[in-house]
């Protein structure tokens, strides 16, 4: 099936429903008129940027609303006691860790985890830590303004302006970001949980043994960053 932003909407729906939750209750913790939410499912509204923050805090799976993944690795134990920065880092070290065996030890078991984290890995290196994660992508791409505009479905004067960090990505341009480059909006909005679940996403890509071992890399930095 083509992925598209209408399939977004369809698993709000289910979870929301699965949590039994009407349109009201779940308007009411997204500090939204139900009015507005009701926009929003109907495909009428987008989600600010702050909204998808609300949703991101909700017990409910926005990994898997944005994305269609479910992670169910055992590792996720490990990083559910992690802060943003340590797993910001350890987005980095996975990255890295695929790129090193897919591309120099042409490790073939790793191409998923590799294509899955490619662009991951740029933005969050360490020195790029302050960067606005957009431009960082964008330089990471090798893209014009126009041209990521055109790929986000927005004008130049949105990108420029999100850039500059005078505005913040609606809920569509951060699915969009994901649809095309594998960006997480955990990413984007600095959500620990969703960063929890989007690593765990990745692990499940690997065979176990190969699970254990990016684990392995993973917990040698635990002293290096605590």
């Amino acid at each position: 099936m083509n992925e598209s932003y209408q399939n977004v909407l369809e698993r709000l729906r289910e979870e929301r429903i699965g949590k039994k939750w009407s349109q009201e209750q779940i308007c009411r913790q997204l500090r939204m008129s139900q009015s507005h939410y009701s926009k929003v499912e109907l495909g009428k509204r987008r989600f600010t940027y702050y909204e998808v923050q609300y949703l991101y805090g909700l017990q409910l799976d926005a990994h898997y609303i944005f994305t269609g993944q479910k992670s169910g690795t055992e590792q996720e134990g490990f990083f559910s006691n992690c802060d943003y920065r340590e797993l910001h880092f350890y987005m980095h070290i996975l990255a890295y860790v695929a790129e090193y065996l897919y591309t120099v030890r042409r490790m073939d078991n790793w191409e998923a985890v590799y294509k899955e984290m490619k662009y991951i890995g740029y933005i969050t290196a360490p020195d790029r830590r302050e960067d606005n994660p957009l431009y960082a992508l964008r330089r990471a791409v090798g893209c014009s303004q126009q041209k990521m505009a055109e790929i986000l479905g927005v004008d130049i004067k949105k990108i420029r302006s999100m850039e500059n960090g005078e505005s913040l990505p609606d809920s569509e341009i951060l699915w969009n970001l994901y649809r095309f480059f594998h960006i997480p909006p955990a990413v984007f909005i600095k959500n620990e949980r969703g960063m929890v679940h989007a690593i765990g996403c990745t692990l499940d890509l690997l065979k176990e043994e190969n699970r254990e071992h990016a684990m392995a890399v993973v917990e040698s930095f635990r002293d290096v960053i605590s």
